[in-house]
């Protein structure tokens, strides 16, 4: 099947799991504004207990958020662009060499010999002791067959950039 080196792709964690995941932090977060009501209403009116509740879980909603709706692995024309929990990574086609499918997401091995992290598709222990293919296997699939096609037309046009060059010079 051809792939079209134009096309752009865009994958996040699955939609089950930030589903699953919104509800929880709505369910906490609904749980501290009826605490803050209630100790608001209270005869004392102190709001330090509510403070000393708001703002940890605040934190940790904020975190977890990041952590699971901020992840996201886009292939593009010019190469692949990794966003993580708090930086975002830009790697050229001509610089993947392999990417390995992991309970982290999927490492990305660099020209350089370097790795970066896709945090976005993640593979399950249970998945790699039993042998079955998942989603980030695919990906990670299609992603070094696309760089492999990206890095075998940039030769042909930098052949053909070349002939050209030495046909003009006879």
């Amino acid at each position: 099947m051809p792939i079209d080196l134009q096309e752009v792709r865009v994958w996040r964690l699955g939609v089950a799991l930030r589903i699953f995941s919104g509800l929880l932090l709505g369910v906490v977060a609904v749980g501290v504004l009826v605490f803050s009501a209630y100790q608001a209403s209270a005869p004392d009116g102190d709001l330090r207990p509510v403070l000393a509740i708001a703002v940890p879980y605040g934190l940790l909603g904020f975190v977890l958020w990041r952590h699971i709706f901020h992840p996201r692995l886009s292939a593009g024309p010019e190469g692949l662009i990794l966003h993580s929990q708090w930086r975002t990574v830009h790697v050229p086609w001509s610089a993947v060499v392999r990417c390995d499918p992991g309970y982290h997401g999927i490492a990305i091995t660099c020209a350089d010999g370097s790795r970066v992290m896709a945090p976005a598709l993640q593979k399950s222990n249970l998945s790699r002791w039993l042998g079955s293919t998942t989603r980030a296997d695919d990906v990670a699939d299609y992603l070094e067959q696309r760089a492999r096609e990206h890095q075998r037309q940039s030769k042909r046009v930098a052949s053909r950039v070349r002939d050209d060059g030495q046909g003009n010079n006879t």
